[in-house]
Parts: C-alpha cells; sequence; structure tokens
C-alpha cells in the first residue's frame, strides 16, 4: 500500500474519531441541569428565580413544607356539552296476531266436540285491545268460549252474525288458549247443537317501541368532574298536545325529568346534582310513553366552582428577616414535581409578588428573599395548567 492510502486512512479515521468525542461532548451538555449547563456555556441567567448558588445552598431552616398533591385548572367558568337533535316516537297500529281457518263443535246429550285456538303475543306490554273476529257457517245453540280457562262469551250467535269479542286484558298471557263449545240441547235428546266458525282472526292494537327510546354518551375531564358547582339539561321541544305521552329523561339511569313538558316552550331547562356525573363517559337517555318529539338544541351544561388555587402561610421571626435582609441567609422556594415529561407552568404567588414558572424538569427553585416580611408569610400557586406538585418546600439556605 501506498504512502498516500495510508494518509487517507488515517485522515478518515481522525474524522472519525472528532465526531465520537463531539457527540459525546453533546450528550454530556445536554444531560447535566440546566444551571450547570448554563455555567459551562457562560450563560448569564442570574435572576431572582434561581442560580446554581441557590439550588446548592445549604438549609440552615425549613420554614414551609408542604405536598400539594394534584392541582386543577380551568380557563373557563362554564363548559358545555351539546348533544344531536333528538327523535323519539311510538306508532300504534292494528295488528293481526294470529289466525285460524275453521273451528267446529257440537254437542249432544250423549257427546261433546270442542275446538281451540292457540295463539302468543310477542310483546304483552305493548299490546293493547285485542279482539276475537270470525264467521260463524252454522250456529245452533250458544256458543261458550273460554280464554286461558276463564269464560268470556257465552250467548247465541245471530244470523247477521257477531260482533268482535273483547279478550280482557288481565286473562292475556304471552301463550294464551282459547277453547270453543256448544251449549247442551237439554232435554231434547235427540238433537245436537253445533256450531262451525272461519275465518277466525286475533287483531290487536300494538304500540311499536323500536324508536321510542334514543340514548346519547357525552364526556366529562377529571377536572370538570372536580370542580361542578351545577349541571343543568335543557332542550327545545317540538310536539303536539294530544299526540304525546309523558317525556322521561335518564342521566346514568337517574331519572332527572319525567313529565309532559310545553310544546309551546322554547327551552326546557333541567337542573339536577353533580353526583349523578361521573368522569369520563356520560349517559344521557330521552324516552316518550306516547307519540312523536323532536328535542333540538340539547346541551348539558356544567357551571364550574371558582378555583381556589392553595395559599401557604409561614411565619419569620425578627432575628429571621435581619438575616436575609442583611444578606447572610437567603429563603429559597423548591417545587418538586412528580415527572420530567410534561411541561409545567404557572405562577408563584409570594406576599403578593409574582413568579413565573415554565419548565419540565422535575425540580424548580425560585429566590424569594427580596419579598421577604416580618411575621407572617403567604405563598399561592396558581397554575395556568393541571399540575401534580409532590412537595412544596421554602428553606432558609446559606
Amino acid at each position: 500500500m501506498s504512502w498516500v492510502g495510508k494518509r487517507g486512512q488515517a485522515a478518515a479515521g481522525a474524522a472519525v474519531l472528532l465526531a465520537i468525542i463531539a457527540g459525546l461532548l453533546i450528550m454530556f451538555i445536554i444531560l447535566i441541569p440546566p444551571q450547570d449547563r448554563a455555567d459551562l456555556l457562560g450563560e448569564n441567567i442570574s435572576s431572582s428565580r434561581t442560580g446554581s448558588s441557590l439550588d446548592r445552598s445549604v438549609a440552615e431552616e425549613t420554614l414551609l413544607e408542604e405536598s400539594p398533591g394534584r392541582i386543577d385548572y380551568f380557563a373557563q367558568s362554564e363548559v358545555e356539552h351539546p348533544l344531536p337533535v333528538v327523535h323519539i316516537s311510538t306508532i300504534t297500529g292494528s295488528r293481526v296476531l294470529a289466525e285460524k281457518n275453521v273451528a267446529h263443535v257440537q254437542r249432544g246429550v250423549f257427546s261433546e266436540e270442542t275446538d281451540s285456538f292457540v295463539f302468543t303475543i310477542p310483546d304483552l306490554r305493548n299490546t293493547q285491545n285485542l279482539l276475537l273476529s270470525f264467521k260463524a257457517d252454522v250456529a245452533e245453540g250458544r256458543l261458550v268460549i273460554t280464554l286461558n280457562g276463564e269464560k268470556v262469551f257465552n250467548t247465541e250467535i245471530p244470523a247477521e252474525g257477531s260482533e268482535p269479542v273483547s279478550l280482557p286484558r288481565n286473562l292475556l298471557q304471552e301463550r294464551n288458549t282459547l277453547m270453543f263449545s256448544v251449549s247442551s240441547p237439554g232435554l231434547a235428546f235427540w238433537a245436537t247443537n253445533e256450531i262451525s266458525l272461519s275465518d277466525l282472526q286475533i287483531v290487536a292494537d300494538v304500540t311499536s317501541v323500536e324508536a321510542q327510546t334514543s340514548r346519547h354518551i357525552f364526556l366529562v375531564s377529571e377536572t370538570e368532574k372536580n370542580n361542578l358547582e351545577r349541571v343543568r339539561l335543557q332542550f327545545q321541544p317540538d310536539c303536539e298536545y294530544g299526540e304525546v305521552g309523558k317525556l322521561t329523561v335518564w342521566v346514568n339511569s337517574n331519572v332527572v325529568y319525567e313529565a309532559l313538558p310545553d310544546c309551546d316552550l322554547a327551552m326546557v331547562p333541567i337542573e339536577f346534582s353533580p353526583v349523578e356525573i361521573h368522569t369520563g363517559e356520560n349517559e344521557i337517555t330521552f324516552k316518550t310513553d306516547r307519540g312523536p318529539y323532536l328535542l333540538s338544541h340539547v346541551v348539558v351544561n356544567s357551571k364550574l366552582k371558582e378555583v381556589d388555587f392553595p395559599t401557604y402561610y409561614f411565619e419569620v421571626s425578627e432575628e429571621q428577616y435581619t438575616a436575609v435582609n442583611d444578606g447572610r441567609l437567603r429563603l429559597r422556594l423548591t417545587l418538586d414535581f412528580v415527572d420530567v415529561v410534561t411541561s409545567k407552568i404557572g405562577e408563584v404567588v409570594f406576599n403578593g409578588h409574582v413568579e413565573n414558572f415554565d419548565t419540565k424538569e422535575v425540580t424548580d427553585t425560585f429566590d424569594l428573599s427580596d419579598d421577604l416580611v416580618r411575621g407572617n408569610n403567604a405563598l399561592k400557586i396558581k397554575p395556568r395548567k393541571t399540575l401534580e406538585i409532590r412537595e412544596v418546600r421554602v428553606e432558609l439556605v446559606k
């Protein structure tokens, strides 16, 4: 290999080594604490906020030590949860539940023939006004009909035909049996009574409830839930008097409204307890007993309490105040957060003086010496986003 090739390899190796060293230096600068990084780079960040000497100062006495935990922040005093237009209705119509082509019964002195008609009611709760209709082709004697063992008809069928037989609702079940028989000829032992029926039908008014109920979900944050003062549901009803029945509204399975609303009212306001609201998903359900409703401008409105940020108090003696005022001691505030990922933004208000903070570090320190007063001192933390603070310490340091 020529000397030119060797020189090229040596230069390439040196370049790689320099790149590795530069990368290690950059990583070192990034990973060291912010204040040490500023000192190393010659940056001037000396202010009333923090400094490396204050961070490393030895605490002479702790004046305050608290664990605030979670401090909520909400920029709004009200939160609106709009919901879609709600259309609920019931439709009642006549329906044939069962049919039977013919039924034949006869009875003599020494013999009897009966017939039966079994039918089911798929939705017993929403089925009303059941009627049995038929044609009488032969009618000799009184027709006797029993429903589930109870007699509901016992009369002669006129030549022009019989009116439909009403079936009492209190005797009805999901599965029902009608028994047909005919009265005895009595003393005419040689005679036989006979009845032949055709086109038998069970007809009823059935209410369709597929659109009777409407369910919707709205979400509530933990901050909103923790600061709820009042909750109000409001909607504008579009309905016709006489065509609608009772309207019922549930929030998370608890009834908050059950009445016949004023169809001419511009807005129906319903206030209910914040206890009914959950963090996360909340379900609101609308149901009508009868007829159609169109509910528009449906909104769940949360009124929030005024957030009371924590204020901490501590006493400073004349001797301590003089030591700080003379510069022999300084007053250090330390905020210890719970993570190094999220940005922590807010204000520290000390005796009416405001210090802002915006950091991703797990710890932030402040020099509060200039604002110290004799006697009682007040410290308030006002976040501009929800914070979790592990510990607040106020110390006299040397």
